[in-house]
């Protein structure tokens, strides 16, 4: 049969191969793209530049009835085009603000506790930063159990948030209480979450109220607790997986920050029982990550400005054990002593080791927070302008690419 001017003349041979391929519903275009490459004396089969499916042809009794019996047609071979390579999102770099979680509670806004300033989000997104973690307290924002959230705190949050999220950031609201508060309004006790008093429901009402203001922000990304600690791993992620049911059942759709016990730290994420109970999690909004912390301490408690050789390994586990899960994670603190040698090792090698792998979503650095003293360790606010820390000109160092 003779084409139209520019195509291709089919032999008898392949005419019935068409007809035969037609009928089985292979497309046009690729049984076109089969008689080219079989008119040439070239199979597809061969080509290099893609890969082939071969689809083989029915019996011959089943595609013409004058066929003989249990004769299988041809097969023909025909090229895909490859498959698009997986593109990596790159990790987003961002700093914790400090301030609201300072002080004792209940204590009085601006005198013993303060939120982000308009002028430190504009300095930060400045530097490249794309996320703030903003600390809280539980029993600031909502004073009593199930009780209304305080006006006071939940308007200073709420602009704060807001102003970062309209320059594009992302806000993590960092419930900085360690999974414990008082259970009464004057208590100078805390009590751990989970228990009869401070139950996991007490802690679902809260964030209801809180994601309230900000379930229709995806940017705003809710940080379920900080550094849940003295109490058993499965008592915690009972409670954790009670609170993420809970927000989901209320429609709730903003990101979660699911931390572990033992402070969440990526250096005992195994041992701890973390990585186990983990994998049973399950988030009915699959929209979360785990929340890790990292300092290079010789403790790894954030409590010294020297680090220990090798320090920057104590990622590696986590960051296996994620990519083999399947699953992603958060660093919501990392900090080390920038003045100090071994920490201008350490910092970068565990910078590049997050920076680089693909379960990771970003991570928060410690220490911003025009409260902090100028000789706090880890300091990153600026003490002389513009002269950066050496915290800071570590971190600006070693940001995603």
């Amino acid at each position: 049969m003779t084409r139209g001017k520019g195509m291709e003349v089919l032999t008898k041979s392949q005419f019935r191969k068409s007809l035969l391929l037609l009928a089985l519903g292979v497309p046009v275009a690729a049984i076109a793209a089969a008689a080219a490459t079989n008119s040439s004396s070239t199979s597809l089969k061969n080509a290099a530049s893609a890969p082939v499916v071969v689809v083989q042809a029915a019996t011959a009794a089943t595609a013409s009835p004058t066929a003989k019996a249990n004769k299988t047609a041809p097969a023909v071979s025909i090229a895909l085009p490859p498959a698009p390579a997986a593109v990596k999102e790159k990790v987003l770099a961002g700093i914790n603000i400090s301030g609201g979680e300072f002080g004792s509670v209940p204590g009085k806004i601006y005198t013993q506790y303060i939120y982000p300033s308009a002028a430190e989000i504009d300095y930060f997104y400045g530097l490249g930063f794309k996320v703030i973690r903003i600390p809280f307290r539980w029993e600031r924002l909502q004073p009593t159990l199930y009780g209304a959230l305080s006006a006071v705190d939940r308007k200073a949050l709420l602009n704060a948030t807001n102003y970062a999220t309209s320059k594009g950031m992302v806000v993590v609201l960092d419930m900085h209480d360690y999974a414990q508060r008082h259970a009464t309004v004057g208590a100078t006790v805390n009590t751990k979450v989970g228990s009869a008093t401070v139950t996991a429901s007490a802690l679902s009402n809260a964030w209801v109220q809180i994601a309230a203001d900000y379930r229709d922000n995806p940017k705003v990304w809710l940080g379920l607790m900080n550094e849940p600690n003295g109490l058993p791993a499965a008592d915690w992620w009972t409670s954790v997986q009670q609170v993420t049911t809970d927000l989901r059942a209320q429609r709730i759709t903003n990101k979660l920050m699911v931390p572990g016990i033992s402070w969440t730290g990526a250096h005992s994420w195994i041992k701890s029982g973390n990585a186990a109970l983990a994998e049973k999690f399950i988030d009915p909004g699959n929209n979360f990550a785990f929340e890790l912390h990292q300092y290079l301490d010789k403790d790894s408690s954030g409590t010294s400005a020297t680090c220990t050789a090798g320090a920057a390994n104590r990622v590696d586990a986590a960051l296996a054990w994620a990519a083999a899960k399947k699953v992603k994670l958060f660093f919501g603190e990392i900090a080390a002593g920038g003045a100090n040698a071994q920490c201008q090792i350490e910092y970068p090698a565990m910078l590049t080791k997050l920076n680089a792998s693909g379960a990771v979503i970003g991570w928060t650095a410690w220490g911003a927070g025009k409260w902090w003293s100028p000789t706090y360790l880890f300091r990153l606010n600026q003490v002389t302008a513009g002269v950066p820390t050496p915290h800071m000109v570590l971190l600006q160092g070693n940001m995603p690419l």
